[in-house]
């Protein structure tokens, strides 16, 4: 007597359609699968040198940029820096000419303060005895 062996698993039977539209299917999930891995590391190489030249390109852009900040702040600093020692300079002048004017009116009032003295002797000196009296009582009261 002969038994026939029947196999459990049909899909193993390489006659099978099915098993082999499972082998296709297979092969091509796993070709697809390379394509797209594949295809993932070249878009990851063409995006890491992209993100390199956008760096390198804002890099660029901020050492231009604190270039011409850097040269329009000296300017700046230059005009300012003139204005101020330009009217530095005025005022300055300003304020000699005012203290040579004072200095003539002092002179002037010492010379006629002088004048009256030697006119005046005994008057200066009371005056200045009056003075001296006011003064030593206010300030005594502090």
């Amino acid at each position: 007597m002969e038994y026939s062996t029947i196999d459990p698993n049909p899909m193993t039977d390489s006659k099978n359609p099915a098993a082999e539209k499972l082998e296709s299917s297979q092969a091509h999930a796993k070709k697809a699968l390379e394509t797209a891995a594949s295809a993932a590391r070249e878009a990851y190489g063409t995006g890491r040198e992209e993100l390199r030249a956008a760096a390198t390109d804002l890099k660029d852009a901020a050492r231009s940029t604190y270039a011409d900040l850097s040269k329009t702040a000296k300017a700046k600093y230059g005009e300012l820096s003139g204005q101020a020692r330009e009217q530095y300079g005025d005022l300055a002048d300003r304020a000699g000419e005012a203290v040579a004017e004072y200095r003539d009116q002092i002179e002037d009032l010492a010379d006629q303060a002088e004048d009256y003295v030697r006119d005046n002797p005994f008057r200066a000196v009371g005056i200045t005895f009056a003075a001296g009296l006011v003064l030593g009582l206010l300030l005594r009261r502090r």
